[in-house]
Formats: C-alpha cells, sequence, structure tokens
C-alpha cells in the first residue's frame, strides 16, 4: 500500500493537501493489527488519538459493521462493504473498473454493467474511486483510483486504519481543499461522507453518527442478527 500512495501523491495537487499528508500521515496506514472487530476499532482510536466510539458509530452508519458479503458467485452485496455505484458508464469510470478487475481479481462490471463496479469498499466505506476532474490540471492518477484498492476491501484493520488516518490529518487542517484550519472532528466525519464541510449532507450524517453513538447500537442484543437477506437470483450471502 505505500508503494501505491507513493505513485499518487497528494501534497502536489495544487496544495489540496499539506505535505505532512504524504510525508508523514499516509506512510504510518499499515493496517498492521490482527484482532476481532471491536478491538481494531481500539486500536485504530488509540493510532491516531481519536474516540473509539465514533470509529464504530461510523462502521455502524457505512455498512452494518460487514467489511465484505458476498453472495456465492462472487458479486458483493451493496451496503454492505461495498457501494457508491456509479449511476452510468463514462471513459473514466471504466477505466477504473477495468483496474479493479486487474488489481482485485474480481471483474465487477460483468456483475453490474460495463463501466459500473463500486467506488467505496470496507467496512468504513473508503472511497477507492478518483475523479480525474478531482487532481486536474495534474494528470489523472493511475487507474483513476487513490492507491487503497484492494487493501481496503481485503483488510478490515487496513480500512479502519486509513480512516483513523484521514480524521486526524482533517483534524489538523492538512486536508487544504476544505479550506478549513482543523480542530472541527465532527466536521470531517461529515466530509468523510459527502466531501465537503458541513453541508446539508454531511450535517445529515453527522447527525446519523452521533446517532449511533449515543444508542450504543452495536451493543444491542439484535445487533449481531442483522444481516442481509437471501436474494431470489443471486441466493444468499456470506
Amino acid at each position: 500500500m505505500a508503494a501505491s500512495f507513493e505513485i499518487r501523491p497528494r501534497s502536489t495537487l495544487d496544495g489540496t493537501y499539506a505535505h505532512r499528508w504524504d510525508r508523514w500521515l499516509l506512510p504510518r496506514v499499515d493496517g498492521q493489527f490482527t484482532g476481532t472487530t471491536d478491538e481494531i476499532f481500539q486500536w485504530a482510536a488509540c493510532k491516531w488519538g481519536l474516540k473509539d466510539n465514533m470509529l464504530r458509530g461510523i462502521a455502524v452508519r457505512e455498512s452494518t459493521w460487514f467489511q465484505y458479503e458476498i453472495y456465492p458467485s462472487g458479486r458483493c452485496v451493496l451496503q454492505y462493504g461495498c457501494g457508491d455505484m456509479f449511476s452510468a458508464s463514462t471513459v473514466n469510470s471504466e477505466i477504473y473498473c477495468d483496474t479493479l478487475t486487474v488489481l482485485g481479481g474480481r471483474d465487477y462490471q460483468a456483475d453490474f454493467g460495463s463501466g459500473i463496479c463500486p467506488k467505496t469498499f470496507s467496512i468504513v466505506g473508503v472511497m477507492s474511486w478518483e475523479d480525474p476532474a478531482w487532481v486536474a490540471p495534474a494528470p489523472a492518477w493511475e487507474g483513476n483510483q487513490n492507491g487503497t484498492f484492494p487493501f481496503s476491501r481485503d483488510s478490515t484493520a487496513l480500512a479502519v486504519d486509513y480512516l483513523g488516518s484521514y480524521l486526524r490529518g482533517c483534524y489538523e487542517g492538512w486536508v487544504t481543499w476544505l479550506h478549513r484550519t482543523g480542530g472541527d472532528i465532527w466536521g470531517c466525519v461529515g466530509s468523510w461522507y459527502s466531501g465537503d464541510w458541513h453541508s446539508a449532507a454531511a450535517d445529515g450524517y453527522i447527525r446519523r453518527v452521533r446517532n449511533e453513538i449515543s444508542n450504543h447500537t452495536w451493543l444491542d442484543a439484535g445487533f449481531a442478527g442483522i444481516t442481509p437477506g437471501c436474494d431470489p437470483t443471486y441466493g444468499c450471502p456470506t
């Protein structure tokens, strides 16, 4: 993953990230932890100086705590570890989807259609898609992806580690395209979802995460039994 990030430096993109993002932050993202899902949240919270319940609440909203559910055919279950599908095929989406096939060993276009595949993966909804327009006028990143795939899909610890790094860097004010100096962790949580700062979509997401935290949803007796149902076409997920 370090090599994947190295060929996609973020701080050179017209000042959209502080140099520390490449020099200090991303090199620390390694997913080097083995434990239960709940222990992973504790580890990442400790590593990045965050509240563990915040990470738990985000995971409830993003995936109901599923890292990567699949049907018997291997097709991923939307909203249970993969999602944010393209609404229509474009040249750039085809490049991205082709890259997922090469790197991840799964042809998502065979499942969803040409140029249609998941933008996000994992228990916490890590975005892998990188629209060339976001890095313009610099050249598009290799494969139109930000370097997180297939690592975030294949490792819960890596995915949560990456989320922690983003929230830490955002809180420090190193996401310069947000035009904020830092210090607002909830603004950072909202930007993880919406890609902007305290918009209606971001604030709605913040409220939903806070609600999960307030209710301690993951401790509810029925939480472990929440699973995606069987599909008449694709079968029962696992």
